[in-house]
Parts: C-alpha cells; sequence; structure tokens
C-alpha cells in the first residue's frame, strides 16, 4: 500500500513477539480536538465495552504488485483475478501478530477463552471500563455532539506495548467518532435557487408527429430527443449517449456474467422510489415497468421508500429519495438488463465498515450490523461494478489507519475484478475546509478559507475517483462536444490526499503536474493549503456530466447535479464494456474474457480513449483552487468517456 509515514502506528522492527509486564509503552493513537464533541463526564468503570482489535495484515506491502499483475494492460496476468479465499490467504494477519496479541491480553488477565477471532484479521473481547483503561493506559469518557444530539464513548488517545506497533492497526472503541458520511454540501431542496443554477426546464413533451425531423431531433419522442433546448438546460439518457457516444442498451448482449452488473451504494434512511422509477422509465427509456433494483439489506437497510421500516426512523422525509432516486434512473438507464442492477442499503447508525463487511467478513467483525449480514454477500449479491456517492473528509476521523484499512479492501476488491467507482465530491477543493488549528473540518463547515481537504473514498488509489462536468450553455449542444467543469451550484471535487501516495500508475502524471502547474498558495496558520510534494495520490482519475439532469423525485421531473450523478453514470459504461467482454464465448460457451476489474491502470497508460476537458476549475477554502489543463488535472482527471475508444481498448485486452 502507498501510504505516507506520518503515522503514530507506523511499522516499527519487531524484537520480540511477546509482550512482557514491563513492556515500554509507545502512544498508538491520539485524537485531535474536535469542536462538535464535547465531554461530558468520565465512563463508570463497570461499563462493558466491545473492543476490537484489528490485526495488521500481511503482504500489503506487495498490493501494488499483486494488482498490477491482474490490472496493468502491460502484464501477461492481466484480468486472471483472484478468487476471494485467495485474496484472504494472501492478506491475514501472521499467526505471530495473533500470538503477540493474545499473550499481551493473557498478561493483563483476559484469557483465550473470552476472545472471539475473525479470520486472522480481528480479535473481539468484551472488556469494562477499568480494564480497557488498564490495557491501553489511557480514561473513557462521555462525548456529546449537541447539534446532532448524539452521545459517544472515546478516549483522547491510548497507548500499546512497543513490541506490538507493528501487529496492530487499531483499536475500538478508543480515539474515533462515527465518520461523517455526506453526498452534498447543500440541501438539494436549494438546488435551483440559492445555488444560482441556469434556468432548468424539463424536456417537451409535444405530441405533434414530426415526420421530417432527423434522428434525435423529434421533441415528441424524449427518450432519443438530443435538442439543444434539452441537452443545454436538462440531461437525459439520450443526451448521455450522444455526449459520449454511449450504445442503445439494446444494442448490447444481455449481462451474462456469475455476479451482478452493477450495484449503488445507499445508506438508509435514504431509499428510491419505485413510484419515480416508474415514472422516469416511462419517459426517457424503454425499461419495463416495475422495474426496480434488488434490495441487498445489510444491518436494517431499507428496501424502497415504501419499505414499513422508514416508520421507525425519525428523521425520515421525502427528501431522502431524492438521492437515490437520481442514482439508479441515471444508472439503470445505461445497462442491458437493469432489472439485475442490486442496491446495497446500510442500515441507520452503520458506516463504510460494515458495507465492507457485507462482502468480506475479514474486514472488521460486523457487530453493529446484523451477524448473518458479515461476508455473507456471494455470488449474483456481489455486483462487478460498485457506484458511490457518498462521502467523507479524510479529516472526519483522526485514525489514518481506519482510511488504510478500509483504503486496503478496495484494493482486493480490484483483486477480484470489481470496479469501484466513487463520486469525488461537489465542493471543489474543500469538502470541508480544515482548521489548521485543530486538523479537523471547521464546526460551522465554513468553505471560506483553511486548508483544503481531500474525499474519501476518492483518495483512495484502489478506486476511479469521478469528477463532475457540465455542458456549455453555449453553443447548441451537438454530439460529441467538449464539457467544462462545473461552475454554478456544484465544483468538481479534486485535490490531493493528506494519506496516500500517488500509485505507481499515477507516479508519473503526478510529478509532471507539479513540474508544471502547481499553483502556490500561502500557508494558513504555518501548514501548507495542500500537498504539493508531487507524490500525494491525486483524485479525480476520471469525470462524467454531473449538471442538470432530469430526474423524477417526489413524483415531479426535477434537475439533479454533483458527482453523485457523475459516478452511477460512469459505472453504466463500465457495465456495458463488461457485458461486451463477457458475450465472447469459447466452444464450450463459456465467457473468453472477465470483467475490467480496477480500470485506472488502463486509463493512466492510455489517456486518450478519454475526452480531455480544458476549460474551467475548482475553487474553494478561499482560493482560486486548481484549473483544467491539457493532460491530467485536479480537477476533472484524465477527462470524460469516449464509449468507442474505451470499449476498443479494454475488449482488445485479454
Amino acid at each position: 500500500m502507498w501510504f505516507k509515514n506520518i503515522l503514530l502506528i507506523s511499522t516499527v522492527f519487531i524484537n520480540a513477539i511477546v509482550a512482557s509486564p514491563a513492556a515500554r509503552h509507545v502512544l498508538h493513537e491520539r485524537r485531535s480536538l474536535d469542536s462538535k464533541w464535547k465531554r461530558q463526564h468520565k465512563l463508570p468503570s463497570h461499563v462493558i465495552l466491545p473492543m476490537r482489535i484489528g490485526l495488521a495484515q500481511q503482504n500489503l506491502h506487495r498490493a501494488s504488485e499483486f494488482l498490477d499483475k491482474v490490472a496493468h494492460p502491460s502484464s501477461a496476468d492481466y484480468g486472471k483475478h483472484w478468487t476471494a479465499e485467495e485474496v484472504a490467504k494472501a492478506f491475514s494477519a501472521s499467526d505471530e501478530a495473533v500470538d503477540a496479541v493474545k499473550a499481551w491480553l493473557l498478561q493483563n488477565d483476559i484469557h483465550s477463552a473470552r476472545l472471539t477471532h475473525h479470520h486472522n484479521s480481528w480479535l473481539e473481547v468484551n472488556v469494562t471500563t477499568s480494564e480497557a483503561e488498564q490495557l491501553l493506559r489511557t480514561q473513557y469518557f462521555v462525548h456529546e455532539n449537541e447539534e446532532a444530539g448524539e452521545h459517544r464513548v472515546a478516549c483522547d488517545e491510548y497507548w500499546i506495548p512497543e513490541n506490538l506497533r507493528g501487529h496492530i492497526d487499531f483499536i475500538t472503541p478508543t480515539v474515533h467518532f462515527d465518520t461523517t458520511i455526506r453526498k452534498r454540501h447543500t440541501k438539494r431542496n436549494e438546488s435551483t435557487t440559492d445555488l444560482e443554477k441556469r434556468q432548468w426546464s424539463f424536456p417537451p413533451l409535444d405530441s405533434t408527429p414530426c415526420p421530417s425531423c432527423a434522428p434525435g431531433q423529434n421533441p415528441a419522442d424524449p427518450k432519443s430527443y438530443i435538442g439543444s433546448n434539452t441537452c443545454n438546460t436538462g440531461v437525459t439518457p439520450a443526451c448521455v449517449r450522444a455526449l459520449y457516444g454511449v450504445p442503445n442498451p439494446s444494442t448490447i448482449p444481455p449481462f451474462t456474467g456469475a455476479r451482478a452488473p452493477l450495484a449503488c451504494l445507499e445508506f438508509s434512511p435514504a431509499a428510491y422510489s419505485a413510484r419515480d422509477l416508474e415514472l422516469f422509465f416511462g419517459v426517457f427509456t424503454n425499461v419495463s415497468s416495475g422495474t426496480v433494483p434488488r434490495t441487498i439489506s445489510i444491518g436494517g437497510g431499507l428496501i424502497s421508500s415504501s419499505d414499513p421500516a422508514r416508520e421507525s426512523i425519525d428523521d425520515w422525509d421525502a427528501g431522502d429519495t431524492f438521492e437515490p432516486n437520481g442514482d439508479f434512473q441515471i444508472a439503470m438507464a445505461m445497462v442491458p438488463n437493469p432489472e439485475d442492477v442490486l442496491v446495497y442499503s446500510l442500515g441507520p447508525n452503520i458506516g463504510w465498515e460494515n458495507f465492507l463487511d457485507a462482502l468480506d467478513s475479514t474486514y472488521n467483525n460486523c457487530t453493529q450490523a446484523k451477524d448473518s449480514d458479515c461476508g455473507n454477500v456471494r455470488g449474483r449479491d456481489i455486483a462487478d461494478v460498485i457506484s458511490i456517492s457518498w462521502t467523507s473528509g479524510e479529516t472526519s476521523n483522526d485514525s489514518p489507519a481506519w482510511f488504510e484499512r478500509q483504503c486496503n479492501e478496495y484494493m482486493k476488491l480490484g483483486l477480484m475484478g470489481i470496479t469501484v467507482l466513487a463520486a469525488s465530491g461537489d465542493a471543489g477543493v474543500g469538502h470541508v475546509c480544515t482548521d489548521p488549528s485543530t486538523g479537523r473540518g471547521y464546526a460551522d463547515e465554513r468553505t471560506d478559507t483553511g486548508l483544503f481537504t481531500a474525499s474519501f473514498p476518492a483518495s483512495c488509489p484502489y478506486v476511479t475517483a469521478v469528477g463532475a462536468t457540465a455542458i456549455p450553455e453555449s453553443p447548441d449542444f451537438t454530439p460529441g462536444m467538449l464539457e467544462v467543469a462545473p461552475w454554478k451550484g456544484i465544483l468538481s471535487g479534486g485535490g490531493f490526499s493528506t494519506i496516500f501516495q500517488a500509485a505507481p500508475y499515477q507516479a508519473s502524471t503526478m510529478a509532471a503536474w507539479h513540474s508544471n502547474s502547481m499553483p502556490y498558495y500561502p500557508p494558513v496558520q504555518g501548514k501548507a493549503r495542500y500537498d504539493s510534494s508531487g507524490t500525494a495520490r491525486g483524485y479525480p482519475d476520471i469525470s462524467a456530466n454531473g449538471y442538470q439532469y432530469s430526474i423524477y423525485s417526489d413524483n415531479t421531473p426535477q434537475p439533479f447535479s454533483g458527482t453523485s450523478g457523475s459516478a452511477p453514470m460512469v459505472a453504466g459504461i463500465i457495465a456495458l464494456i463488461n457485458a461486451e467482454r463477457l458475450a465472447e464465448k469459447d466452444a464450450d460457451g463459456q465467457p473468453v474474457k472477465g470483467t475490467v476489474g480496477f480500470i485506472n491502470p488502463v486509463l493512466y497508460e492510455f489517456p486518450e480513449i478519454l475526452n480531455d476537458v480544458v476549460s474551467g476549475s475548482n475553487p474553494g477554502c478561499g482560493t482560486p483552487g486548481f484549473k483544467c489543463q491539457k493532460g491530467w488535472d485536479p480537477v476533472t482527471g484524465l477527462g470524460t468517456p469516449n464509449y468507442a475508444k474505451m470499449s476498443a481498448k479494454f475488449n482488445s485486452l485479454p
């Protein structure tokens, strides 16, 4: 894994594997000041804490080597993806690590009979507060987030024996509060007023026959109409196909893979509306009436907005359907068999790790989700392409190890031939600008000052980060026209990670950008605005239209903007390319080729398969941000899809 050596928990040489009672303890993690959480009172000593010890995994230093073998176009093993069993075997914690941590617990009177061991990756034990405080040399307090009305148990820091630093990633509960998950930086019902978007109008539904109309120019047929008064103001599936040369899904062989073609991740109470999907499909597509995504509920995730379980969610409202409606209307309009699209629906009050739990029980422990969900998403319940429209800032959690652990899971999905696409965010360079005095996002989420904040999981080098573009207001829309970076309402998220380094596939691109294009901004309180070293992971990797999609929500036509439209749209394109590859059969009727999996090495090796975007910027945090330019830039990445070129390249690979 390509991590910066900035962590207190970085691996050191291990001289002994068994902790002694007199072993020197070292600081493992410390929580920075967070004004959102106020310490209330000491946690009583008898309270039971579910302690989880994340064991360091083996072979992570070979991650780039392993992934390049199956994902780099020059590799003789391109496309030879691993099985889940091969992945688990390669990255499980060592017996040495397991034995060392167990010995430490035993020396503190925590016997093996109390432990639960998960796939050589996690040790779990229920301990009293006093036991935890003795073990970790810390104190636990109850903290309150007054704005959210929530309480959490946490300590300010914790210590472990020095000889265990290389065996433990992190321990919970300790310094971590729940990481903030978000899609938008403003409420969507303000989209056509406060955000000052261009005038939006729904495509005309004129029933007047037009026998002389050229293909795509009949306003009476919104399923194919690409007139300038539509695509310049409200992007439809027909506009997307014209913009990127995407074939109608009816011309692509149905997806025949062992897994599902595509999935979108949603966090309850957000849930799609079946009625809105039906209205959209009826107007803009040939998708059959009643088609909805198949729900994989994780930890009690809602099936749809009509799920009776939503009645028990206090803060649910009709607005919670808006984002999922956009995700699925955009994605399902692109694929040849939309009825096989999945929604990974996570239940209330659970987070990213529970999604990864469900796909791979070696990640975590599933104690916050239902035990039956743990590692239980398999076969047709796993998708070959996963679109994530939700983001969190890299400063939303005090543990870089927490982000690293998750990022490694996306690497494992890539090894198994799964493409993960993550929205880069809608706030330019600042997901939430960072207060340099605390290292955390400003409590009031200000965007007019502070340090640039990278969005996660887009900043993970093992996902494909998707930025946003927009069709210019003028000239009139024409198929294949060049786009620009969005300039109103939303701004394409982009920048540089403070946790992850550039992967080998991206290293030369980052170095070139650093030498030729890096803007200088004065430090804030002595701290750099962003990592300008030229070695940091830069994002996005690719971009796509994210401005003024025409969707239905709350039974009415509405505009939908943001990278949460861009990501599912690109996901649909990758699903189409996978369908093409899997359609090639051998004499026994078996696919000759597999899915494309992790696509970044191919994109960076052959950037000419994308449409370069050279106009626009992504200002934020009181700066002009970054500018689009020829080649890669931290606004729109390498550019937008060119379906013909992408299809030809990926289908030419084994």
